[in-house]
């Protein structure tokens, strides 16, 4: 399934992010800040 997560560089959101990801869900995000968080 293809999901969008809008604001997925904080804490709970790169969790559902990895989940998402590791459940082998095609994950997009939309991030407006400057955190460079590493993401699956």
């Amino acid at each position: 399934m293809k999901i969008l997560i809008i604001g997925g560089t904080g804490t709970i959101s790169t969790a559902v992010v990895r989940l998402l990801s590791e459940q082998g869900h095609e994950v997009s995000v939309i991030n407006r800040g400057t955190r460079n968080a590493v993401l699956p």
